[in-house]
């Protein structure tokens, strides 16, 4: 709750320090004097704009600070998580500059907007003339409606289903566009590894053909060269062969005169035969250098086919040999991949029929709580002064938007709150059709109606102080009792300020504040201070008497402080 409150140059109040209590603490104060600036300090710490218009003229800066404690759990866990230190007691300042450098600490260190605003909106809320008001976002209802309903644990469970569907459908869907991409991926394997398989590479084909191209490119010139080398050696007249084998013969008979010409006649016998394997060479060679038609083309053609390959994926053969071996692999392996979807495909349908069952159940208890939430709060404002007022409760549908499964279905649309969108439309006048809150609802009617759901809702663990401004606008007599015990009854389960011009609620105050202006050399101070027992009995005595106070105001004062207290 909010122990003390720190002020200083903020608008016409100087500097002040304000100590509040458990249970229901009260500002009260001639209209003018100041008490609506107590509610905007606070406003400023728990993360609300501020412009340096709020400086006190005269002075470089303004600043707000505020002491907490018994910090709730989920408050402390979100300050450690985000490195400030927190044991339960909590310090928050916010400093004004003209300069535009204003400051904000959480603890003793610099902090962010951004979080102080989470913090401060877990820790107060102001309910009336403040800017923004939590009873006017249709987002808060359903809790609200929970909250009356003792709905809070079934709601949780709501929103863990939820997210477990919600996740479940992230990891299928997912999946589908792996096994969408795998499918892609399976094409272009397979279009790769057919096409190269196809093509019937082999890594030394392709200087092959080169060197048959080569031949066959000069084929002509090949077959006259090895026609000509048979006529000179053997078939043509003066046959090289048919000569030097007459000449070896007579050389052999001249050696055997001679013995020193056997050497030569061996060396003629050997030149001999190699002429006559040329000669056969040449002749073998003949006969397969020939010119058949296109054989050049279907080679150019063959050598083109592989270039285009190797160009394609941007390698030498082997390189195209390598992608069809992996294309191969990765055929394998998507046919693998795709075993996992009929599981995920079972754990999402399980997921689903649990959220969406969970919701309908939900929603059910929600539609029968509505009604006696209705009711009771109807019954509320009659004693709050609002006697003819219409209160209802919308459930509200996405409209006609086509169905996006799994989340929007037969116009129901699933969140982690179920299926239900609801929000609170009220008339304060008979014959005027009830309308949102947030487009009719004055400071004072928002006060009471939020007085009234938190006299039906007792939350604890909710947002532990609650400021009411206005609570008692329009009001008096016997409705401003009750709606001092209103404010009585929820200052039992949260820290409740309220400022008020009503007696009957300041006499039941646990903790009473009087906001003062006075003007001394020549400027304008607010001062606030709390009032001791029988202060409180002057001041309650004002607020009944006016500027005319009489003994009989003042018994009826201690009266009412008196009966207070009880």
């Amino acid at each position: 709750m909010l122990r003390e409150l720190r002020i200083k140059n903020f608008a016409v109040i100087d500097e002040t320090a304000i100590e509040l209590g458990p249970g229901l603490n009260v500002l009260t104060g001639e209209t003018g004097a100041g008490k609506s600036i107590i509610l905007d300090a606070l406003g400023i710490v728990s993360g609300d704009r501020v412009s340096s218009d709020v400086i006190r003229h005269g002075a470089d800066e303004a600043s707000v600070e505020a002491l907490f404690d018994g910090v709730p759990a989920a408050v402390r866990a979100r300050l450690e998580d985000a490195g400030y230190a927190c044991d339960g007691e909590l310090i928050v300042k916010r400093v004004v500059s003209r300069s535009g450098k204003n400051r904000i600490y959480i603890g003793a260190s610099l902090a962010p907007l951004n979080l102080l605003a989470e913090v401060g909106s877990a820790l107060v809320h102001i309910y009336g003339q403040h800017e923004h008001h939590a009873l006017v976002r249709a987002e808060t209802h359903l809790a609200l409606l929970d909250g009356f309903a003792a709905l809070e644990q079934v709601a949780s469970e709501m929103a863990r289903r939820f997210h477990d569907m919600a996740s479940a459908w992230r990891d299928l869907e997912k999946a589908r566009r792996l096994v969408e991409e795998r499918q892609r991926r399976r094409v272009l394997a397979l279009e790769r590894a057919e096409e190269i398989a196809a093509a019937r590479l082999r890594p030394e084909e392709e200087e092959e053909l080169r060197a048959t191209k080569q031949v066959l490119a000069h084929a002509e010139k090949l077959y006259a060269a090895a026609c000509e080398g048979q006529e000179l050696l053997y078939e043509g007249e003066g046959a090289l062969i048919g000569r030097l084998g007459k000449y070896a013969a007579r050389l052999r008979d001249l050696a055997g005169i001679d013995p020193g010409l056997k050497t030569a006649v061996e060396l003629l016998d050997g030149a001999l035969a190699g002429l006559e394997e040329a000669h056969r060479e040449l002749y073998r060679y003949g006969k397969r250098v020939h010119f058949e038609p296109g054989a050049l083309d279907r080679v150019e053609n063959r050598l083109a086919e592989i270039e285009r390959l190797k160009r394609k994926y941007n390698g030498s053969v082997e390189d195209c040999l390598r992608v069809e071996a992996e294309a191969r692999e990765e055929l394998n392996a998507l046919e693998r991949a795709e075993e996992e979807l009929p599981e995920l495909q079972d754990a999402f349908e399980a997921a689903r029929a649990a959220a969406w069952d969970m919701a309908v159940k939900l929603s059910f208890e929600r539609r029968k709580a509505a009604k006696r939430l209705k009711r009771s709060m109807e019954r509320e404002l009659k004693s709050l002064g609002m006697s003819e007022t219409t209160f209802e409760l919308h459930f509200t549908e996405p409209g006609d938007a086509r169905d996006e499964p799994p989340f929007l279905l037969g116009g129901k649309k699933l969140s982690a709150a179920g299926i239900d969108q609801i929000e609170f439309h009220f008339s304060p006048n008979p014959g005027e059709p009830p309308k949102p809150l947030g487009k009719i609802a004055s400071g004072g009617e928002l006060s009471r109606l939020m007085l009234a759901l938190k006299a039906l809702v007792l939350a604890p663990g909710d947002v532990p102080t609650l400021l009411f401004d206005e609570v008692d606008a329009g009001i008096g007599g016997g409705v401003a009792e009750i709606v001092g015990q209103k404010l009585k009854q929820v200052a039992s389960a949260h820290q409740v300020v309220c400022v008020t011009h009503l007696p009957q609620i300041a006499a039941l105050a646990d903790c009473h504040h009087v906001v003062r202006k006075e003007v001394a050399r020549g400027r304008t101070y607010t001062t606030v201070r709390q009032l001791k027992a029988d202060e409180r009995v002057e001041e309650v005595a004002r607020m009944l008497g006016g500027l005319r106070i009489t003994e009989k105001t003042r018994r009826h004062a201690e009266e009412m402080v008196t009966g207070g207290r009880r």
